[in-house]
């Protein structure tokens, strides 16, 4: 199995919670951010359950899509699934990763109030 990669992992996160905001600003219905969601998570080189991961993202389109968005921007919640699968986030990879994800926020997309 693939190492899990940090960065990788953070930059997916980031483009999936990206996919969330535009459907937001209306740019996507919420099968097509499904769609290309999974198409996202298959990437990722950690363990997951796609068949809970597409059930959890059909069924928040009932729910604030703004929340929504602040589950699948968890970095704890990442950095700990990252460390249960690989052992090895020890303080220092972590601070590395949340300098990371700081930086990565700026590739947040931005509401649109059209």
């Amino acid at each position: 199995m693939a190492r899990v990669s940090i960065q990788k992992e953070i930059d997916l996160v980031i483009k999936q919670a990206n996919l969330v905001r535009r459907y937001i600003n209306q740019g996507m219905t919420w099968e097509q951010v499904v769609h290309e969601f999974l198409q996202l998570a298959n990437k990722s080189n950690l363990n997951q359950n796609f068949t809970m991961l597409e059930k959890y993202m059909v069924n928040a389109y009932n729910r604030d899509p703004e929340q929504i968005q602040q589950e699948i921007l968890d970095f704890n919640g990442l950095m700990k699934a990252i460390n249960d699968q690989e052992g090895d986030v020890d303080n220092l990879k972590f601070q590395q990763a949340q300098q990371y994800w700081n930086e990565a926020q700026n590739n947040l997309e931005s509401t649109s109030y059209l």
